[in-house]
């Protein structure tokens, strides 16, 4: 039997309406919870309001992957619910539709999310992240990590700066420097000048004219060393403020072409050692980065299939319900891959199955769903 085109145009309405709603809602609580998290680092490098709205479009290409297939389960759920709970389901069934008039079209919209978080996942989210490690580094390049008048931690350094100009130039420079528990000493400079190494994520204050105290390495507070100076080269690390260094070639940062040459590199025998690569991560990170961005797109058809009988069975307070049902199964999806990842990761399961156990699991749970919403219909 053909399907009403209006019923499907119907339908999809639905579903579409309330999942924009829910994709607004859960990519703004993903964005808000990893902004932060991370508040402190940013606010730490001097991020202005430009940097700010480039980082929340990196943060939404980073989690817009996630974002769409759970609010297209939950556009699912409440539309199927609302259906249910009007008896328009009864009347689709008093006409002579079944269960694949609520399918087929909710399917093939899953299909096109699938197709959008295929390329979420395979180019935009390693775009955003490298953009986003990019811009990091950028902001502390141009001294942002060094704001006039204030004390700014930097590991287990506290820099201070009374000026500081567009073009890094430093007056009034004062460094406490506790690295080195046993030895901890103070740097104070008239001047200076702001020097950033993005490659090496090392940051450099060229000071002239100043002294440094040191306490005496016996610990008696009575005898004290000043050691005084035109010029010093002062440098620190910058990456414990970024999280992450540069040299290490990330897996979720790689774009996919890179990744799966680089694992087909390891498939063929290749070892860490002899690719000549900087600061690789072991070879099963890759395989599992792999195989993530292959098999999650699978998640929105896959919760369309079990969406659609769930949000049935619910014939009073749809929507409450519809949203404690999607809570209830993406907890179960992403706690099932992370736990895959885990063993994967651990080698207790071959990537490949790790990865692909989650979307194996809820094919089985979607045919027994639909073969029981298919009983209770006929």
């Amino acid at each position: 039997m053909r399907l009403p085109r209006i019923l499907s145009r119907y339908v999809l309405r639905e579903v579409v309406a309330y999942g924009l709603v829910g994709f607004f809602t859960f990519a703004t609580i993903l964005v808000a919870q990893n902004l932060l998290r991370r508040l402190e680092d940013l606010l730490a490098i001097g991020f202005g309001g430009y940097d700010f709205l480039v980082i929340l479009g990196c943060f939404l290409a980073m989690f817009g992957a996630y974002a769409a297939p759970v609010a297209f389960l939950f556009g699912v759920l409440l539309a199927m619910g609302r259906l249910s709970s009007d008896s328009e389901v009864t009347a689709m069934q008093a006409s002579g539709l079944g269960l694949r008039a609520l399918v087929v079209p909710v399917v093939a919209l899953g299909v096109a999310i699938s197709a959008v978080t295929a390329w979420l996942l395979i180019d935009v989210e390693p775009a955003g992240r490298r953009q986003l490690r990019t811009l990091l580094e950028e902001v502390a390049s141009r001294g942002g990590i060094l704001e006039p008048g204030k004390f700014r931690g930097v590991g287990e350094r506290m820099v201070f700066v009374t000026e500081r100009d567009r073009e890094n130039n430093l007056r009034g420079v004062m460094i406490s420097d506790r690295s080195d528990p046993a030895r901890p000493y103070l740097v104070f400079a008239e001047r200076g000048r702001f020097v950033f190494e993005p490659e090496t994520l090392i940051a450099h204050l060229q000071l002239e004219r100043g002294d440094v105290h040191l306490d005496d390495e016996k610990g008696d507070p009575k005898k004290h060393q000043r050691i005084a100076f035109e010029g010093l080269d002062y440098a620190f690390d910058v990456g414990v403020l970024l999280t992450e260094s540069r040299a290490t070639l990330k897996a979720r940062e790689m774009p996919f072409g890179d990744l799966r040459a680089l694992v087909a590199r390891f498939d063929s025998g290749e070892t860490v050692e002899t690719i000549e690569k900087a600061h690789l991560q072991q070879p099963v990170t890759y395989r599992l980065e792999l195989h993530r961005r292959l098999a999650l797109p699978l998640a929105p058809i896959l919760f369309a299939l079990v969406g659609v009988p769930l949000g049935l069975r619910r014939a009073r307070g749809a929507r409450s319900w519809g949203a404690l049902l999607c809570i209830a199964v993406v907890f179960a999806y992403y706690a099932m891959l992370s736990l895959s990842q885990f063993l994967g990761g651990g080698g207790v399961l071959p990537p490949v199955v790790a990865l692909w156990l989650p979307n194996l699991a809820f094919a089985a749970l979607a045919v027994a769903l639909l073969l029981r919403a298919r009983s209770r219909s006929v």
